[in-house]
């Protein structure tokens, strides 16, 4: 491939590679700085392709993952809009990671992230559970920047506290309980009680499980690098003796 190759081009090829992208290929994206950043996007938010056929299928979640060695807050909000992923069965894999991962990419811009996802949150103008979910990310923030979560935590405490829309206190609940924060179990059982917490969108019993039991125990992937993804996520051929038809695990 000639040194000069466009961008766009390069970005093509992840949509025609397979399992995963080469090293070479990566730093040559890479290298183009925000101008990779832009073509990326492009590609990760084009969220139908998911549930084409193989290698097409794949090509979103390669951005994706791309993205996260690019952070900036101009991603946040193209992404939370791709919001809710539908995943057709469990053979649907590209779409299943590509779920998984959405918040930890966001997660790994870190302290810069912080007011833009508490500002998604409150614009009404958003779907009411993806708000939700733009809270719930800060839980990835505050393991990706561990000085921000002191104050992550404070600000949702001090949210429970006051009330306000649902789908914010929603989230507040599961950020909560996903950063391990014990001492407000008191507060978001209470919310609950009265109300603030709907519990066909957030179950008490489990956020309790989570909330004492240490948090969510898998918020430490958002500081995987790039190639650790594919190591410990996949996708993978299946076994030669694994009858499903589809070939990705």
């Amino acid at each position: 491939m000639p040194i000069d190759t466009p961008i766009s081009e390069l970005v093509r090829q992840l949509s025609r590679i397979g399992l995963r992208p080469d090293e070479r290929l990566v730093q040559r994206i890479l290298e183009h700085g925000p101008a990779a950043r832009a073509a990326l996007l492009e590609l990760a938010i084009n969220t139908d392709a998911l549930h084409t056929e193989l290698p097409a299928a794949l090509g979103p979640l390669h951005a994706l993952r791309l993205l996260g060695e690019l952070p900036d807050v101009e991603l946040i909000v193209p992404l939370l809009g791709r919001l809710p992923i539908p995943i057709t069965s469990d053979e649907d894999v590209p779409a299943q990671l590509y779920a998984t991962e959405i918040l930890q990419i966001i997660g790994r811009i870190g302290a810069p992230a912080v007011e833009p996802l508490w500002a998604y949150a409150d614009d009404e103008a958003n779907i009411p559970n993806v708000r939700s979910a733009a809270v719930a990310t800060l839980a990835f923030v505050a393991t990706h920047a561990p000085a921000c979560r002191d104050t992550i935590i404070a600000e949702s405490r001090r949210r429970l506290e006051h009330g306000g829309a649902l789908p914010v206190t929603n989230g507040v609940a599961t950020l909560l309980a996903e950063l391990g924060d014990a001492p407000s179990y008191a507060a978001v059982m209470a919310a609950f009680r009265a109300g603030q917490i709907e519990k066909d969108q957030v179950a008490p019993a489990t956020l309790r499980q989570v909330m004492l039991g240490g948090g969510r125990h898998d918020l430490s992937c958002v500081n995987h690098p790039l190639f650790e993804r594919y190591d410990d996520h996949g996708p993978r051929m299946r076994g030669p003796n694994d009858p499903a038809d589809d070939p990705l695990e």
